[in-house]
C-alpha cells in the first residue's frame, strides 16, 4: 500500500469514525454528545450499540451525566499534599479533585467577574 493511500485510510472513512467514537467513548463523551460531534446521522442509538459491541460501557447510566478522566500535570510536592488532604477525609485523591473542581465549577467566580477568584 502506497503512503496517500495509508494516509487516506487513517485519516478519513469508517476506521477514522470507528477511531473518533472508541476515543470519545473511553473520553467519558455521552452517545448523544458523539452523535452530534460526529454531525453524519449517526444516532445516538448507534453509538451505544457500537459502545456495547466493543465493550466500551459508559462510567454512568444516567443520561444527564458524562464523566472523563482530567490529566493535569502537578509536581510532586503538590500530589503528596493532595494525597494527603484525602487521607485525612477518608477519600482517594481523585475523588478528591473531583470535589474541589465541582466546587470551583458551582461557584459563580469560575464563571463570572474573574476577580471574585482573587478575594
Amino acid at each position: 500500500m502506497n503512503v496517500s493511500a495509508t494516509r487516506s485510510l487513517a485519516t478519513s472513512g469508517p476506521n477514522s469514525k470507528a477511531a473518533k467514537v472508541a476515543a470519545m467513548l473511553a473520553n467519558g463523551y455521552s452517545a448523544p454528545a458523539i452523535a452530534a460531534e460526529l454531525n453524519d446521522g449517526t444516532s445516538a442509538n448507534a453509538i451505544r450499540a457500537m459502545a456495547r459491541h466493543w465493550g466500551l460501557t459508559p462510567k454512568s447510566t444516567d443520561p444527564r451525566h458524562t464523566y472523563c478522566d482530567v490529566s493535569v500535570p502537578l509536581a510532586a510536592k503538590y500530589r503528596t499534599k493532595l494525597a494527603e488532604e484525602a487521607r485525612k477525609r477518608g477519600v482517594e485523591m481523585p475523588e478528591l479533585m473531583a470535589q474541589v473542581m465541582m466546587t470551583m465549577c458551582r461557584g459563580r467566580a469560575l464563571f463570572g467577574d474573574p476577580r471574585q477568584l482573587m478575594s
